[in-house]
Formats: structure tokens, C-alpha cells, sequence
């Protein structure tokens, strides 16, 4: 355990086997930050923080997002590693109240792994939400080190919307969902150290259920209608021990948690494996005694298990029992609050002559098409044109993309980041929505050993943020992405959520094509060039914004509806300003000229 000197010292004695066990997981860079939080103190943010960033749209609705990485797991077992990593982000989202309604990803891997493709379309199909979006990113780099990165969206009205807390003491957590087994047990320690390591085996990897995660949601979003819910965490990383130390450390209380209490489904767990267990589709439900009958009854009809396993205490104290045993006992507030890692200053260059690092260029029209993008009916832009556009009813909808530029990164660590910012809220702005917040995933190397690179890719986040006036509402960090010493390309994945009117969404037709911008980077020319896409998108123009201008997806997808693009794509440089246009003559300020057509 990495900092187990500092445990002995806070806790003015020796650990026992089971506190070692517990701290292990909860001071692990997946579960406690250590090396980011500093950063990520400095990012401004936006909307509501909980399990999920919340953001409002309206007077009625908001939504819930959040972007997380399923690197480790899916490495070592794509197929489960990728599909828990769909039911952990939708349980996220769904634990702040939001029904979900939409999945994307990010893909980084040196060929498509059959494996972690199968497991994202069969975890969101099953479960009835749309994979609606994403990006894949073809290089060597990624041999070892695939990354997974899942975007999930749901929607929530603002009375509905749940606290990621407890309040008050004696209000009870239920656990429901699941039977608890061994699978998983430290899954967020092993996510935290080279692949090498030696938890790197298939024991740390769980096992999904997208049907049980299905009966989840409905139960959960049954019990948050008839007002039974308080407070709510998933079950993920850390298990029971994460999601009862955390719902109550945030409220400034404590907890008794009884295990013998948890529904199991394997005979002779021990009691530290049934605390850190992160077995699948399970939640922890706040609420008070009175409404506990209620929850149990809702679970059961759902095909659930549930049970009371502990209480909230205002003594800031974390208990845990099995029977008449103390297995453990510790200040609540030791456990939740991992140490920090001392933050750098980063002082920014200028931006560099990037050179092309090339990533294949592949059709993800192979990956997308084993997704049902179009369960549920809301799907307003399908995959392959750029950002998707969901409705929510009448004129209310929201878009989302997914984008990175890990080919600069690897580079410009800073400049990179920054770019990959800017790019997604040009892609946000190309479907005709108005940039709202930020999600990110911050995928890197070993910390340790080039702290440098993260101080770039999380100052460049801060600044590129500041820059646009698009904050961040929530987000998550991959660290320690090496095999045998050697690390991934600095990763950050973008996730925008943009406002739209979903009846003003422009749709490809028989047009010219025009090259709209500039083939190199000027950063005091951002912001003309968004006032342009607007402007366009306003006038009906179909707009693509993409760091090639055109790929292969973009071509195969006008195939699939029916046209045929013919382009002399002008040269640009790897970090350009330059946007497609389809549409007869429009009329911009900025540098603009024919150079094809599309056609039937």
C-alpha cells in the first residue's frame, strides 16, 4: 500500500489486515485523487456535483452527466471490463434522479477489440439506452493500454433530483440490487498501478447483469417518484465500504455498517470481502425508517435483493460489524480523505509546429452499427456527422459529443488538451447547440514519474475552460495507463453538453462544399470562428468540424444516407481552424472557398 507509513502515523498504531484491505482501496488513486485533486480544486465549474454533474436546461429539466474510464478492467477482460464500465457510469447518472437517456465512448486502441465493442452494445442495448455517440482513436500507443471511456446522459426534473449525501442522523442506507459475490474485489486498487502489477488478473474484473441493471433503474426511479429517496450512491469502485463511508463522511456524520446483513450469492465470504467487494448493479439508498418497508417492497418486485445495512450516527465515525465482531472502526473522515499529492505550476508555451502523428484512419461506422442508437426514438442526429442531438419533448432537446487529441498531446501535453477543448465545443456548436458544460476524463501515465505532463493536461483544461466560458460539471481521472514501465500519450477526453432546439436541427442535402477558416492555429481567431459556425447553423448551413475536415466515417455515413461527397480537401496544418460548409454561397467575413459538392 502506497502510503501506509501515513496510516500508521494517523492512526498512532499499526493497521489491522482489514484496515489495510479498506484503505487500500479508498486511498487508491481511483478512489481518493490523490495526485489530481489539487487540479481539479482549481477548474471552474458548473451546475450541481454529486455522482454525476447536473445541469440546468430549463425551469423543468436538467441534465445529468458524467464521463469515466474502464481502462484497466478492459484490458485485461475487454468484454466484461467494457460492459461494467456502461453500468457503472449509468448508474451514476441515474443516482442523481435522471432517468438515462443516452451513452457515448471514446475508444483509444491500436486495432478495434472485437471484445470491448460486444460488451458497450450489449450492456446499453440490453438495458434500453441508446449508444447514441463517440470516437475511436487507432495507434500503436494503446497496445497495452486500451482506453475505455463511457459518457452517460439522463434527464431529471429539478424536484426530483437526489443528493449524493445523508442529512441527518438516524436516517438507515439500504443496499439493493444484486447479490454481493467475490468479483471485483480490489478493482479500484488494481486500477491504480501498472498493468504489470500483480492484481492485474481477472479476479479484479467484474461481472455484469444489464438486465438486473435494467430493473435497477426502474426501481430506483420508482422509489425517487414516490419519494422515498434522501441520498443515493452506486455501488462501484470500493464497494459497500465506498458508498456508505462517502454518503456519510459528505455530511459531516458517521456510520454503523452491519455485513452480515448483505445479500450474498457465494457461501464463505469473509468480512472485509463482502465490504470491498464490487460486485455490479447495486445502489445505496439514504432514507428514513419509516420509508424503508416501502424500498424493500419496490426491490423485491423488481427481482431485487435489499436490506438495511447501516445507519447514519452523527459521531464522525466509521464502524463496521458482522454479527457481535468489530472488524473495523476508524474516523470516518481518515478513510474518505485519501492524502494529496503535492500540485505543479505550469507555465504554458507557445504553441509548437506540431507534426502529424498519424492515427488510422478507420470507418467507426463498423463499431457504431452494433449499437442501437435509436431506442427510446429521441435520437435527433444519429452517429458519423459529429456531436449527437437528443430530444427531450417540443422544443427542448441537448447535444453531446465525445473528442481528443492525444496526437498532439503526445507532443504538447498542454497545447494538445487545450485543443482537444476547443475542438469539441466547435463540434457542439457545428449541430447548432449552445456549449453548457464540460465532462472529462483525464487519462495518463504514471504520475510519479512525469508529474510535468499532468500539471500540463490539467492546467490546459483550466485555462481552455476560462477561455471559453465552459465549465466543467463533472469528471473522473485514469492514472498509472502503463505496461512495464512504458506510459499511454497524455488522453484527456472531452465531453460537452450543448442546449438545442431539436426542431432546428440542419440535415444534410445535395449542396456545394465549402472550406470555411483558416489551415492553421491562431488562438485570437477561436472565437470568430464559433461566432461563424453559429451564424451559419442559424442561416441552415450543415456544418462538420473535424481535426481531418473529412474521414472516412463522415463519407461512409453520407453513403448510408444516400449521398456522395466529392471534395479537393485543401491542406491544413495537424492543429487548424478550418470547418466544412455545405450549402450554396454563405456569406462570412473569414477566409472561405468552393472545393466540391454533395450529391445524390
Amino acid at each position: 500500500m502506497r502510503y501506509v507509513e501515513e496510516l500508521k502515523e494517523k492512526l498512532g498504531r499499526e493497521p489491522t489486515f482489514v484496515e489495510l484491505q479498506a484503505f487500500s482501496v479508498m486511498w487508491s488513486e481511483h478512489c481518493g485523487y490523490s495526485h489530481t485533486k489539487g487540479y481539479i480544486r482549481k477548474l471552474p465549474k458548473i451546475g450541481v456535483g454529486g455522482n454525476a454533474g447536473v445541469v440546468s436546461l430549463d425551469e423543468y429539466y436538467s441534465v445529468a452527466f458524467k464521463i469515466e474510464s474502464h481502462n484497466h478492467p478492459s484490458a485485461i477482460e475487454p468484454y466484461n471490463g467494457a460492459a461494467t464500465g456502461v453500468g457503472g457510469i449509468i448508474r451514476d447518472v441515474l443516482a442523481m434522479g435522471a432517468r438515462p437517456t443516452a451513452i457515448l465512448d471514446s475508444l483509444h486502441m491500436s486495432r478495434v477489440v472485437n471484445g470491448i465493442v460486444e460488451g458497450i452494445a450489449d450492456y446499453g442495448n440490453s438495458i434500453g439506452v441508446p449508444t447514441v455517440g463517440g470516437e475511436l482513436r487507432i495507434s500503436e500507443h494503446y497496445k497495452h493500454n486500451p482506453l475505455v471511456n463511457v459518457l452517460a446522459a439522463g434527464i431529471v426534473r429539478h424536484d426530483l433530483m437526489v443528493e449524493s449525501k445523508a442529512n441527518r442522523p438516524g436516517q438507515v442506507i439500504v443496499i439493493f440490487g444484486g447479490a454481493t459475490g467475490r468479483d471485483g474485489i480490489h478493482g479500484a486498487s488494481f486500477a491504480s498501478e501498472d498493468l504489470t502489477g500483480e492484481k492485474a488478473t481477472k479476479l479484479s474484473i467484474q461481472v455484469g447483469d444489464p438486465f438486473a441493471e435494467k430493473m435497477l433503474i426502474e426501481a430506483f426511479l420508482k422509489m425517487v417518484e414516490e419519494g422515498l429517496v434522501e441520498g443515493a450512491q452506486d455501488l462501484g469502485a470500493g464497494g459497500v465500504l465506498s458508498a456508505t463511508s462517502e454518503l456519510a463522511s459528505r455530511a459531516g456524520l458517521g456510520a454503523v455498517v452491519h455485513l452480515e446483513r448483505v445479500p450474498l450469492r457465494e457461501k464463505g465470504m469473509l468480512p472485509w470481502e463482502i465490504l470491498i467487494s464490487e460486485s455490479q448493479e447495486r445502489m445505496a439508498v439514504v432514507t428514513s425508517p419509516n420509508k424503508v418497508e416501502r424500498i424493500l417492497e419496490i426491490a423485491k418486485k423488481h427481482l431485487l435483493f435489499g436490506n438495511v445495512v447501516a445507519e447514519i450516527v452523527e459521531e464522525p465515525i466509521y464502524r463496521v460489524l458482522y454479527g457481535d465482531e468489530l472488524v473495523m472502526e476508524v474516523p470516518i473522515g481518515l478513510l474518505t480523505d485519501a492524502p494529496e499529492e503535492p500540485i505543479l505550476d505550469y507555465i504554458p508555451g507557445d504553441v509548437p509546429q506540431f507534426q502529424r502523428v498519424v492515427f488510422e484512419d478507420v470507418n467507426a461506422g463498423f463499431v457504431f452499427e452494433q449499437y442501437d442508437h435509436m431506442v427510446g426514438t429521441d435520437t435527433i442526429v444519429p452517429p458519423g456527422f459529429g456531436a449527437a442531438v437528443m430530444r427531450i419533448k417540443g422544443n427542448l432537446g441537448y447535444s453531446l459529443v465525445t473528442h481528443s487529441r492525444a496526437d498532439l498531446a503526445i507532443q504538447d501535453p498542454y497545447w494538445g488538451t487545450y485543443a482537444a477543448v476547443l475542438e469539441a465545443i466547435r463540434k457542439t456548436l457545428a449541430v447548432g447547440a449552445k456549449p453548457l458544460a464540460i465532462t472529462n476524463c483525464v487519462n495518463y501515465g504514471d504520475p510519479d514519474v512525469d508529474p510535468v505532463g499532468l500539471a500540463a493536461m490539467m492546467t490546459a483544461l483550466k485555462d481552455a475552460c476560462e477561455f471559453s466560458g465552459v465549465y466543467v460539471a463533472s469528471g473522473n481521472a485514469s492514472l498509472y495507463n502503463t505496461y512495464m514501465g512504458r506510459p499511454i500519450p497524455p488522453t484527456l477526453v472531452v465531453g460537452v453538453l450543448g442546449k438545442i432546439d431539436p426542431r432546428k436541427v440542419v440535415r444534410p442535402k445535395p449542396s456545394k462544399v465549402y472550406a470555411v477558416g483558416w489551415p492553421d492555429f491562431d488562438l485570437s481567431r477561436e472565437k470568430k470562428l464559433w461566432e461563424v459556425i453559429e451564424k451559419l447553423t442559424d442561416e441552415g448551413y450543415f456544418v462538420l468540424s473535424s481535426s481531418r475536415l473529412l474521414t472516412r466515417t463522415h463519407v461512409e455515413t453520407f453513403r448510408e444516407f444516400g449521398f456522395s461527397v466529392k471534395v479537393r480537401l485543401p491542406e491544413v496544418l495537424p492543429l487548424h481552424q478550418m470547418v466544412l460548409v455545405f450549402g450554396d454561397d454563405p456569406k462570412v467575413d473569414i477566409p472561405s472557398r468552393e472545393i466540391g459538392q454533395l450529391s445524390r
